[in-house]
Protein backbone atom coordinates (compact mmCIF):
# COMPACT_ATOMS: atom_id res chain seq x y z
CA UNK A 1 0.00 0.00 0.00
CA UNK A 2 2.90 2.52 0.93
CA UNK A 3 4.35 1.79 -2.34
CA UNK A 4 1.59 2.60 -4.12
CA UNK A 5 1.31 5.69 -2.81
CA UNK A 6 4.90 6.61 -3.27
CA UNK A 7 4.29 5.88 -6.75
CA UNK A 8 1.42 8.12 -6.88
CA UNK A 9 3.53 10.83 -5.29
CA UNK A 10 6.55 10.18 -7.94
CA UNK A 11 3.79 10.84 -10.87
CA UNK A 12 1.77 13.82 -9.10
CA UNK A 13 5.61 15.61 -8.81
CA UNK A 14 6.91 14.40 -12.50
CA UNK A 15 3.40 15.96 -14.00
CA UNK A 16 4.08 19.38 -11.94
CA UNK A 17 7.60 19.26 -13.35
CA UNK A 18 6.70 18.71 -16.86
CA UNK A 19 3.95 21.28 -16.15
CA UNK A 20 6.85 23.66 -14.98
CA UNK A 21 9.07 23.08 -17.90
CA UNK A 22 6.43 23.53 -20.41
CA UNK A 23 5.54 26.90 -19.02
CA UNK A 24 9.11 27.73 -18.80
CA UNK A 25 9.90 27.17 -22.38
CA UNK A 26 6.67 27.26 -24.07
CA UNK A 27 4.07 30.38 -24.54
CA UNK A 28 0.76 29.41 -22.61
CA UNK A 29 -1.34 31.16 -25.72
CA UNK A 30 0.55 28.90 -28.41
CA UNK A 31 -0.80 25.94 -30.31
CA UNK A 32 2.14 23.56 -29.07
CA UNK A 33 1.71 24.41 -25.44
CA UNK A 34 -1.75 23.52 -25.63
CA UNK A 35 -1.23 20.48 -27.48
CA UNK A 36 1.33 19.11 -25.54
CA UNK A 37 -0.17 20.14 -22.41
CA UNK A 38 -3.56 18.09 -23.76
CA UNK A 39 -1.46 15.29 -23.98
CA UNK A 40 0.62 15.35 -20.71
CA UNK A 41 -2.52 15.73 -18.90
CA UNK A 42 -3.61 12.67 -20.21
CA UNK A 43 -0.65 10.59 -20.43
CA UNK A 44 -0.58 11.59 -16.56
CA UNK A 45 -4.37 11.00 -15.26
CA UNK A 46 -3.64 7.34 -17.38
CA UNK A 47 -0.94 6.51 -15.20
CA UNK A 48 -2.99 8.06 -11.98
CA UNK A 49 -5.97 5.54 -12.96
CA UNK A 50 -3.22 2.36 -13.68
CA UNK A 51 -2.19 3.26 -10.17
CA UNK A 52 -5.67 3.94 -8.22
CA UNK A 53 -7.65 1.69 -10.57
CA UNK A 54 -11.25 3.70 -9.20
CA UNK A 55 -14.07 1.99 -9.46
CA UNK A 56 -16.07 4.05 -11.73
CA UNK A 57 -19.04 2.89 -10.13
CA UNK A 58 -20.57 6.03 -9.84
CA UNK A 59 -24.50 7.12 -10.76
CA UNK A 60 -22.78 9.84 -13.25
CA UNK A 61 -21.83 6.69 -15.69
CA UNK A 62 -25.60 6.08 -15.61
CA UNK A 63 -27.49 6.92 -19.61
CA UNK A 64 -29.47 9.88 -19.13
CA UNK A 65 -33.23 9.48 -20.70
CA UNK A 66 -31.63 11.84 -23.69
CA UNK A 67 -28.62 9.61 -23.92
CA UNK A 68 -30.44 5.91 -24.77
CA UNK A 69 -31.03 7.11 -28.28
CA UNK A 70 -28.29 9.17 -28.98
CA UNK A 71 -29.52 11.82 -31.08
CA UNK A 72 -28.09 14.87 -29.38
CA UNK A 73 -25.03 13.28 -29.90
CA UNK A 74 -25.22 12.73 -33.62
CA UNK A 75 -26.56 16.31 -34.13
CA UNK A 76 -23.51 17.29 -32.22
CA UNK A 77 -21.37 15.11 -34.96
CA UNK A 78 -20.04 12.65 -32.81
CA UNK A 79 -20.12 10.13 -35.78
CA UNK A 80 -18.03 12.21 -37.67
CA UNK A 81 -15.50 12.41 -34.79
CA UNK A 82 -15.89 8.94 -34.43
CA UNK A 83 -15.20 8.13 -38.17
CA UNK A 84 -12.15 10.57 -37.87
CA UNK A 85 -10.66 8.36 -34.83
CA UNK A 86 -11.31 5.05 -37.51
CA UNK A 87 -9.39 6.51 -40.04
CA UNK A 88 -6.83 8.08 -38.25
CA UNK A 89 -6.07 4.36 -37.12
CA UNK A 90 -6.97 5.50 -33.11
CA UNK A 91 -9.96 2.85 -33.30
CA UNK A 92 -7.40 -0.48 -34.06
CA UNK A 93 -5.24 0.71 -31.26
CA UNK A 94 -8.61 0.56 -28.85
CA UNK A 95 -9.51 -2.89 -30.51
CA UNK A 96 -5.74 -4.31 -29.77
CA UNK A 97 -6.47 -3.13 -25.98
CA UNK A 98 -10.21 -4.13 -25.73
CA UNK A 99 -10.85 -6.48 -28.21
CA UNK A 100 -14.45 -7.44 -28.72
CA UNK A 101 -15.48 -11.48 -29.75
CA UNK A 102 -19.21 -10.82 -28.72
CA UNK A 103 -18.48 -12.51 -25.41
CA UNK A 104 -19.54 -11.20 -22.22
CA UNK A 105 -16.94 -10.69 -20.28
CA UNK A 106 -15.02 -8.60 -23.44
CA UNK A 107 -18.25 -6.52 -23.54
CA UNK A 108 -17.94 -6.03 -19.66
CA UNK A 109 -14.39 -4.91 -20.28
CA UNK A 110 -15.08 -2.79 -22.96
CA UNK A 111 -17.81 -0.52 -20.97
CA UNK A 112 -15.32 -0.56 -18.01
CA UNK A 113 -12.74 0.95 -20.39
CA UNK A 114 -15.24 3.18 -21.96
CA UNK A 115 -15.66 4.70 -18.19
CA UNK A 116 -11.70 4.99 -17.59
CA UNK A 117 -11.67 6.98 -20.94
CA UNK A 118 -14.44 9.49 -19.96
CA UNK A 119 -12.83 9.86 -16.40
CA UNK A 120 -9.87 10.59 -18.11
CA UNK A 121 -10.71 12.62 -20.37
CA UNK A 122 -13.14 14.30 -17.92
CA UNK A 123 -10.37 14.98 -15.32
CA UNK A 124 -8.17 16.31 -18.33
CA UNK A 125 -10.83 18.77 -20.13
CA UNK A 126 -11.82 20.47 -16.70
CA UNK A 127 -7.93 21.07 -16.21
CA UNK A 128 -7.44 22.67 -19.62
CA UNK A 129 -10.73 24.65 -19.29
CA UNK A 130 -9.23 25.93 -15.71
CA UNK A 131 -5.96 26.72 -17.46
CA UNK A 132 -8.11 28.54 -20.39
CA UNK A 133 -10.02 30.43 -17.53
CA UNK A 134 -6.49 31.68 -16.59
CA UNK A 135 -5.39 32.62 -20.19
CA UNK A 136 -8.36 34.68 -21.10
CA UNK A 137 -8.41 36.77 -17.59
CA UNK A 138 -4.55 37.02 -18.15
CA UNK A 139 -4.10 37.40 -21.83
CA UNK A 140 -7.43 37.36 -23.85
CA UNK A 141 -10.30 35.00 -25.58
CA UNK A 142 -7.84 35.07 -28.92
CA UNK A 143 -4.72 33.99 -26.47
CA UNK A 144 -7.22 31.26 -25.58
CA UNK A 145 -8.19 29.48 -28.79
CA UNK A 146 -5.82 27.15 -29.03
CA UNK A 147 -6.93 25.62 -25.55
CA UNK A 148 -10.29 25.61 -26.59
CA UNK A 149 -9.96 24.24 -29.55
CA UNK A 150 -7.57 21.41 -28.39
CA UNK A 151 -9.85 20.99 -25.59
CA UNK A 152 -13.07 20.79 -27.54
CA UNK A 153 -11.17 17.54 -29.92
CA UNK A 154 -9.08 16.21 -27.51
CA UNK A 155 -11.88 16.25 -24.27
CA UNK A 156 -14.73 17.04 -24.78
CA UNK A 157 -16.05 15.06 -27.97
CA UNK A 158 -14.05 12.14 -26.48
CA UNK A 159 -16.23 12.18 -23.56
CA UNK A 160 -19.11 12.72 -25.60
CA UNK A 161 -18.36 9.73 -27.95
CA UNK A 162 -18.14 7.55 -24.38
CA UNK A 163 -21.63 8.73 -23.24
CA UNK A 164 -22.74 8.07 -27.01
CA UNK A 165 -21.82 4.80 -27.05
CA UNK A 166 -22.09 3.51 -23.26
CA UNK A 167 -26.02 3.06 -23.79
CA UNK A 168 -25.09 0.39 -26.77
CA UNK A 169 -23.11 -1.57 -24.88
CA UNK A 170 -24.91 -1.40 -21.86
CA UNK A 171 -27.84 -3.03 -23.96
CA UNK A 172 -25.53 -5.89 -25.81
CA UNK A 173 -24.09 -6.64 -22.29
CA UNK A 174 -27.75 -7.10 -20.89
CA UNK A 175 -28.45 -9.01 -24.02
CA UNK A 176 -25.81 -11.31 -23.62
CA UNK A 177 -26.26 -11.69 -19.78
CA UNK A 178 -29.77 -12.62 -20.56
CA UNK A 179 -28.94 -15.61 -23.35
CA UNK A 180 -26.55 -16.93 -20.60
CA UNK A 181 -29.48 -17.04 -17.93
CA UNK A 182 -31.41 -18.93 -20.76
CA UNK A 183 -28.58 -21.07 -21.57
CA UNK A 184 -28.04 -22.08 -18.54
Amino acid sequence: MLIKWVKILLVVCLMLVTMGLMLRFMKVTSAAFSLAFNFALMFWVSILETQLKPALDSSYFNALPFETEGKLYRMLGIEWYRAILVKSGWEKLRQKATPIRKSLHDFQAYERASRVAEAGHLVAGVIVLIVTGYVVLTYSLRGALWLILFNTFLNIYPVLLQRYIRPRLRRMIEKLQKSQLVSQ
